[in-house]
């Protein structure tokens, strides 16, 4: 068993994520963090490796998207920077101070990440340059404010470079995002239509797994961006445009949903080949349109071919009228013809939303006005401003995972910042980076980051010693480094470890050009492994929670999400209120992201380095099923001119009343760890008896395909019950 898990430990730390590296953003640090030492050598300035430090982590805080949300990110981390350094500086001079003061100014950098993670990943850096400052004291009030002056200056320089001498095209960012998105839409398309044909259920499955997620992730990117850009900026055409292509693309995505909903209905039917390979043609032809669609969204200027949209559901429609003309043994049940029927209208939906977003797409150069009939859907892309004090508020609890996370990290810093001065460790601040660097608020991220920051480190380290070997010149040196900042900086969103050996490859040798000293490759591996130590102890022994407590929070909020879903769409189909759409997309959006949220903490429950007795089977039922009923509730939203017959809507309303009361206790025994009550009598479709059983044969002859879609509900709702019955999440 141990071994297992330690050959899926070293999987993990060697694993490479499917991205290219950043060469753009690894040549750009490496000139915002050579240029400024080569510049303070050449001047003989002493602050050299403030204006390296001041570029290097500016430079490191372009994380991409838009122009104005980089520009803040690099912004902020030279502001706090600046003031960590100062801080530390002046606090390195009294040692008695230097312990409380880093265990209180740390667990505030930390306590940042309440904000989100762009706010926790620049505390995280002000922190560092914080334990660099405390570690190399200053020797007065001036030094200290010379140092923040450095710093600003090589974080002004990475701005500059960044934002001023690099292209600026302030909608390119977007552009960029919706294109991933048409092409994630494409792919999703494309995989529908060939499932299409009669796949099994197991292939279905496969399908909601792999791709809901990532589109809805992909989605989010880009309504991130989009509304960073547009935030502060007065409207354009342009801007108009793609928050246009945006809500097209979320709205191709639910229709995408219901139709695979639909075609695995339709899998098992008699008579439904012909409408099955309609279908799969339609959607082929109708993912090369996206691709066509995402050519033209990123392409600056007016695009020289419109994507072809030469399909649509009339094929279908054709391929049903002859089944029927034809009769015989092979004619569609009543409910396959109704579900094709309704397959149909889905691509109708498909084939209107695409003509829109040409439209859109290919005026995208001229920056005019959106022209079309309709506005957008919803009310933007941007998220209503919070008070600024209400997130430390909210978090100020003992169930906080960032307040755990800063107190955690803060004591655990004090503690590597005792112990250096102790020991009197040779760059004993590499002790504290690691420890800031490999702690996280969950603790298989940790356990995993520190092993590839380990590993890493030895690797880096023996390479350093290699190269120190044999190079001793400064410029070459320098030429080395230069090129090692470029590759870490490209590599790092590949493979953590990977990024780990070429920065302790250039902080090695920048060390060693700086000191003298040829032998510091050593030191850096003993005071990484000290500094992991450190990370993995107070990760485990000062609060921790672990993620087997946390992971049926998510899941419940998961079920609660899907609970709120089912609510406004049975609300639309027994009389819709007043601004139910905007509802039936906030509600469809937060169930996309409440199950990202359990499959993350899930990811990081398989993580965690504890020998895990509970079943798993079970856990991951419940997280395909949550999806999928959710798409069974995607597919069972009424059209515009769809309403609940008057004479099933009594029973309709007692089978949304006990889903909705299902789906509370299944979240309830989630979260509290108990087993869900029995499964009441949905909808009669398990007894001849139920109080509904009138409502549903009424259903079958005069709503055939609202009985099936419910029958569908009632069979995802099912499978969620027998998982919750057969995993206990508290175990004793």
């Amino acid at each position: 068993m141990l071994t297992r898990r330690l050959i899926e430990h070293a999987k993990d730390v060697t694993r490479f994520a499917p991205v290219r590296p950043a060469v753009k953003a690894g040549l750009r640090a490496a000139i915002a963090t050579i240029v400024p030492v080569l510049l303070a050598s050449v001047f003989h300035l002493s602050g050299g490796i403030w204006l390296s430090v001041g570029g290097f982590n500016a430079s490191f805080a372009d994380r991409g998207g838009s122009y104005r949300s980089r520009a803040s990110s690099m912004g902020a981390v030279a502001i706090t920077g600046a003031l960590s350094v100062f801080v530390g500086g002046l606090a390195g001079l009294h040692p008695a101070l230097a312990i409380p003061v880093a265990l209180f100014w740390v667990a505030a950098c930390s306590y940042a990440g309440v904000y989100g993670a762009t706010a926790g990943f620049v505390g995280n850096i002000a922190a560092s340059a914080f334990v660099i400052s405390l570690a190399l004291p200053a020797s007065g009030l001036l030094d200290a404010l010379a140092r923040v002056g450095f710093l600003l200056g090589g974080a002004c320089w990475a701005m500059v470079l960044s934002l001023v001498l690099w292209p600026i095209r302030p909608y390119r960012p977007a552009r960029f995002a919706l294109g991933r998105c048409f092409r994630a839409l494409a792919d999703f398309a494309g995989a529908v239509g060939r499932l299409s044909t009669g796949a099994d259920s197991a292939a279905w499955q496969a399908l909601v797994q792999s791709q809901h997620g990532r589109l809805r992730e992909t989605l989010e990117e880009a309504r991130n961006t989009l509304a960073a850009i547009r935030r502060g900026r007065s409207e354009s055409g342009r801007g108009e445009r793609l928050l246009v292509l945006l809500q097209i693309a979320d709205a191709m995505f639910e229709a995408m949903i219901a139709l695979a909903d639909v075609m695995e209905s339709l899998s098992q039917g008699v008579g439904v080949r012909p409408a099955q390979e309609e279908v799969a043609r339609a959607l082929a032809a109708f993912s090369q349109t996206l691709q066509e669609l995402a050519r033209v969204t990123e392409t600056e200027g007016r695009p020289k071919q419109l994507p072809a949209l030469e399909w649509g559901p009339d094929a279908l429609r054709e391929a049903l009228a002859r089944a029927e003309a034809a009769g015989g043994s092979e004619v569609m049940r009543v409910v396959d013809r109704a579900q094709a029927l309704h397959a149909a209208r889905l691509l109708a939906q498909l084939r209107e939303f695409s003509g829109i977003a040409v439209e859109n797409a290919a005026g995208l150069s001229d920056n005019r006005p959106v022209s079309l009939g309709g506005e957008p859907r919803g009310q933007g892309v941007a998220e209503p401003r919070r008070p600024l004090l209400e997130p430390l508020r909210e978090n100020l609890s003992r169930d906080s995972v960032v307040l755990r996370h800063a107190l955690r990290v803060g004591v655990t810093t004090g503690v590597a910042v005792w112990l250096t001065s102790l020991l009197n460790l040779s760059h004993g601040y590499w002790v504290t980076i690691t420890v800031l660097t490999i702690m996280l608020p969950y603790t298989g991220p940790t356990f995993l980051k520190g092993l590839q920051r380990v590993v890493g480190t030895m690797v880096g380290g023996i390479l350093a010693a290699m190269v120190a070997a044999w190079l001793h010149d400064p410029h070459a040196i320098m030429l080395l480094v230069f090129f090692t900042v470029a590759i870490s900086v490209a590599v790092i969103s590949v493979n953590y470890g990977l990024y780990t050996i070429f920065l302790t490859l250039t902080f090695v040798l920048l060390a060693e050009v700086g000191t003298g000293d040829w032998s510091l490759a050593h030191v850096r591996i003993l005071n990484t492994l000290m500094g992991g130590a450190l990370a993995l102890a107070g990760t485990w022994f000062l609060w921790e929670r672990p993620e087997k407590e946390l992971f049926p929070e998510q899941l419940a909020a998961a079920l609660r999400a899907d609970r709120e879903y089912f609510r406004q769409v049975f609300s639309a189909w027994l009389g819709k209120p007043e601004g139910l759409e905007l509802s039936l997309s906030e509600a469809r959006r937060k169930v996309g992201l409440a199950s990202l949220n359990a499959e993350a903490s899930f990811q990081r429950l398989l993580s965690e380095p504890r020998r895990r007795t509970e079943p798993l089977e079970p856990l991951m039922t419940l997280l395909v099923y949550t999806r999928r009923f959710a798409a069974s509730v995607i597919a069972l939203s009424p059209g515009h001119h769809e309403r609940t017959p008057e004479q099933v809507r009594d029973g309709l309303e007692r089978f949304a009343s006990s889903v909705e009361q299902v789906l509370e206790d299944l979240a309830g025994a989630v979260a509290q760890g108990r087993s869900p009550m029995p499964l009441p009598d949905l909808f009669g479709l398990q007894g001849e008896d139920a109080p509904s059983s009138e409502a549903a044969a009424s259903l079958a002859g005069e709503a055939p395909l609202l009985r099936a879609q419910l029958e569908r509900v009632v069979r995802q709702l099912t499978v969620l019950h027998g998982a919750a019955s057969r995993r206990t999440l508290h175990p004793e």
